[in-house]
């Protein structure tokens, strides 16, 4: 018999012979698969992160479309400079917001505080001041800005008030703040015995936050 490679005369020696050579047969198989099972490939890397860092960076922006402030002076503005106390208060709606969290409106005030020397000239000049927000979500944001632009005719104005938000929600983010007015309401005040108590105008807010 030469199966196993293996042959003698004597049958029991046969058997031993191939019980040996079946154990070292076994042995090699499994000691192969041990060492390929122990072999550690090389990890891939996430798909995720991959994608994640060939992104671009993209800004995030926050547009309310429509509202309105009004703002009071006590006591009433004249054509003649004089200490006046200034406050105000305003709404935002139809808030849109892309990349970032979602508002859809607000509320804006500034506190009262004491101008001296303001007259209705004044209101058309560069100056700045700090406006508040508290938006529909119960979050806050306190912006300083300067008013920087005027245009528009005879009859109505428009003011653009520029700068940032400073603390709260939207922080760090670059803010413009528009106002639009009826000129002749403010005029036709501003000359009158009475003065001017308080005016109401247009409001807009876009706010646009650089990653």
């Amino acid at each position: 018999m030469h199966r196993y490679g293996v042959s003698t005369s004597n049958p029991e020696a046969d058997m031993l012979a191939r019980q040996s050579w079946l154990w070292l047969t076994t042995f090699f198989l499994i000691s192969s698969t041990l060492s390929a099972c122990g072999t550690d490939a090389p990890p891939t890397p996430p798909l995720e992160s991959t994608l994640e860092s060939s992104e671009a960076p993209l800004l995030g922006t926050v547009t309310c479309l429509l509202g309105t402030t009004t703002i009071s002076f006590s006591p009433p503005l004249t054509n003649t400079p004089q200490d006046t106390t200034v406050s105000g208060v305003g709404s935002l709606t139809n808030c849109i917001s892309l990349l970032t969290s979602p508002v859809t409106s607000g509320t804006t005030n500034f506190p009262a505080a004491l101008r001296p020397g303001l007259a209705c000239d004044d209101l058309l000049g560069i100056r700045g001041g700090t406006v508040n927000i508290v938006w529909n979500t119960g979050e806050t944001s306190q912006l300083s800005l300067t008013q920087v632009v005027i245009s528009g005719g005879s009859s109505v104005k428009e003011t653009a008030q520029i700068g940032t938000v400073v603390s709260g929600k939207y922080a760090g983010a670059t803010a413009v703040r528009t106002l639009t007015f009826v000129t002749a309401d403010l005029e036709n005040a501003c000359a009158s015995p009475e003065g001017l108590p308080q005016y109401t105008a247009l409001q807009t807010l876009a706010l646009t936050l650089i990653p």
